[in-house]
């Protein structure tokens, strides 16, 4: 029979003992709440005592709180050495970790090598984001040899865990023929899962595709949809489209108003496109109060971004 779970009186006192796993499970119950009420100062305190004790999950999920700020400053290079030492322990989460600050620049340069040695170390475990991100090295060469099959093998393996970025990788690859035969119904296929997992690329895939009929029949309303759902997650591109759906009343009631609002936030993430768009809202006072100057002043950023129409129009006043 499984041992029963500790009591937090239990846990409470091996943590005076000193005892480095009860420090660690305790701390993490504070972090997630666990049975207790959420403390992160709480629990960074536990999780550092363990830590220090050589504990590598409470080494990994200290360096994890470093790393993003949570309960103590965000301090990048103090993550990294957490990460280090329970990588070197073999604790898979953080081997990914190192592999992703290595491959991001977080906290050290940027090392495709470096990354793609614990990425491996974490992907031969099994871990699906490991898999993942080796397999982005190995598809363009960066830090490895560059090896296209491999990438699909890690892909693959990946996203038959259900990693939604192997699962629209793969959804690409076939679609392009880049590896592969080219197959969009097996393309579609991909996107279409990637989807409904919540991948937001994927649901602006094929929103495009319901618009343009591309390896589907066209279906405007399903593709506002799929559009509507990717610009809730941010997709700076899905919210592009989808003001310019208002702005023309295609497959939607025209709404100026709400155009101008999509490109406004699309314009936040720095969409070059939205920004030519607002300004020329801004220009015309349509779905926005009137201002010349602001227009032209986006346009000018958009020029800058190195939209083509915003160059154009500059130079044609």
């Amino acid at each position: 029979m499984p041992s029963e779970e500790p009591t937090l009186l239990e846990l409470e006192a091996r943590c005076e003992r000193g005892d480095a796993e009860a420090q660690y499970i305790l701390g993490k119950k504070y972090y997630e709440g666990d049975g207790v009420p959420q403390d992160y100062d709480r629990a960074a305190d536990l999780l550092r005592t363990s830590a220090e004790a050589g504990d590598a999950a409470a080494q990994y999920t200290y360096g994890y709180m470093c790393c993003y700020g949570i309960g103590v400053p965000v301090d990048k290079i103090a993550a990294i050495r957490w990460y280090r030492k329970s990588a070197n322990q073999g604790y898979v989460e953080a081997q990914y970790g190192l592999g992703y600050m290595c491959d991001m620049g977080e906290g050290v340069k940027v090392n495709k090598m470096e990354a793609a040695k614990w990425y491996l170390l974490a992907a031969d475990k099994g871990h699906a984001g490991a898999q993942c991100n080796l397999g982005n090295l190995y598809f363009n060469g960066y830090g490895v040899r560059r090896d296209k099959q491999e990438a699909f093998r890690l892909y693959r393996a990946s996203a038959n865990q259900g990693n939604v970025d192997a699962l629209f990788n793969l959804g690409r690859i076939y679609e392009t023929g880049d590896g592969v035969e080219q197959d969009d119904e097996v393309a579609l296929r991909f996107y279409q899962e990637a989807a409904v997992r919540g991948d937001a690329h994927s649901m602006f895939n094929l929103g495009v595709r319901y618009m343009t009929g591309n390896g589907v029949r066209v279906d405007v309303p399903l593709a506002e949809k799929m559009l509507a759902a990717s610009a809730r997650k941010g997709n700076d591109e899905a919210l592009y489209l989808l003001g310019t759906m208002y702005y023309s009343g295609t497959g939607v009631e025209r709404s100026l108003e709400t155009a101008a609002k999509l490109f406004e936030k699309a314009s936040f993430l720095w969409n070059d496109q939205a920004i030519y768009s607002l300004g020329l809202l801004y220009i015309k006072g349509e779905g926005i109060a009137k201002d010349e100057r602001r227009g032209i002043g986006l346009i000018k950023l958009a020029a800058e971004l190195g939209n083509e129409e915003a160059i154009s129009f500059l130079a044609a006043r």
